[in-house]
């Protein structure tokens, strides 16, 4: 069995990045693995072993109970979750997060959560976003009560730790810099409530009247981020991602 699980969780973990086009000298992922030595495209090899009947969940407890992490040890939690990646011309495929850290505190969950964002970069510097996370235990133990308690890609909340990494180019190419990201968009997201989160599906969806919502925003215009949709999207996108792991937490059973 723990065979068949190594094996399912290499083949599970074999997923293709959307490019956003890039020259020769600066191949995306997709172009690189996808293309020979004499530069003619190849068809990708199927991933060997099937998986049919194996899950996200059995691969999860076997991460954490196949080595020295998750309960009774001294390392956190660890888990892979499924996310919808989107890209600038709003192509989705189906890629995989990486919950590094889970702790369970009284009335909320930490997470550093680890995900794709932008794809459109050579290979070399195509470096993951990861965030940190915190996510109510509502007292009504009502799902659709839980509230994003506060994300980060940076610092914790009380500024101790850094819990986060800023994966994607600062600035990226519209000139858009990670501090005006962090500092009007990120913080928007701040004590949203589920159904909220789970119905905006891209910035597109966010009406500016609840984007201006709140002291020191009425200046700020989510247009600001038109060029920074893949950052800004893919941003709700591990929220999702996030917020249905984190319900399905024995709390709320």
């Amino acid at each position: 069995m723990k065979k068949l699980l190594i094996l399912a969780i290499t083949s599970m973990l074999v997923f293709g990045l959307v490019g956003c086009g890039a020259s020769d000298e600066a191949k995306t992922p997709q172009e690189e693995n996808n293309t020979t030595d004499e530069g003619t495209d190849t068809e990708k090899p199927e991933a060997s072993g099937s998986s049919e009947d194996i899950t996200l969940d059995q691969i999860n407890e076997f991460l954490n109970t196949s080595a020295d992490l998750g309960p009774g040890t001294v390392v956190n939690p660890v888990a892979i979750l499924p996310m919808k990646h989107i890209d600038g011309p709003k192509n989705n495929i189906d890629v995989y997060a990486f919950v590094n850290f889970e702790y369970e505190a009284r009335d909320f969950v930490k997470y550093q959560v680890s995900y794709i964002s932008c794809t459109c970069r050579p290979a070399a510097v195509n470096y993951w976003n990861t965030a940190y996370i915190e996510m109510t235990l509502p007292s009504s133990k009502d799902p659709n009560d839980v509230q994003l308690k506060y994300i980060s890609f940076d610092d914790d909340p009380a500024a101790d730790y850094t819990g986060g990494l800023w994966g994607d180019s600062d600035p990226i190419p519209s000139g858009l810099t990670y501090e005006t990201i962090k500092e009007e968009y990120v913080s928007y997201f701040h004590g949203k409530d589920l159904p909220y989160l789970k119905d905006i599906d891209t910035i597109d969806d966010i009406e500016l009247a609840d984007y201006q919502d709140g002291e020191g925003r009425s200046g700020y215009e989510i247009d600001t981020f038109t060029g920074a949709t893949v950052s800004a999207n893919n941003m709700i996108r591990v929220l999702h991602s996030v917020l249905d792991y984190h319900v399905q937490n024995e709390f709320f059973e």
